[in-house]
């Protein structure tokens, strides 16, 4: 049985540990078209996880620095 005390701590909790995940296999993945291609996928899922983002480019901005703050 995991723990969430011996898991990784969240970067970002908003948009949980799952996402975290993604991006950390998304990042390891060596193949930058797929890496391009899967990005833009995680990217929309984060907007339909995050009501609140609308389609202005301030906000897909704001989605693109927090996949990067995860990424590392």
């Amino acid at each position: 049985m995991e723990y969430n005390s011996q898991r990784d701590p969240l970067i970002l909790m908003e948009y949980g540990r799952n996402v975290q995940k993604l991006v950390r296999y998304i990042s390891g993945l060596e193949d930058k078209e797929e890496r391009s291609r899967l990005s833009q996928v995680l990217i929309h899922l984060m907007k339909q996880l995050n009501p609140s983002v609308r389609e202005n480019s301030d906000n897909v901005q704001r989605i693109w620095d927090h996949l990067h703050i995860m990424a590392d």
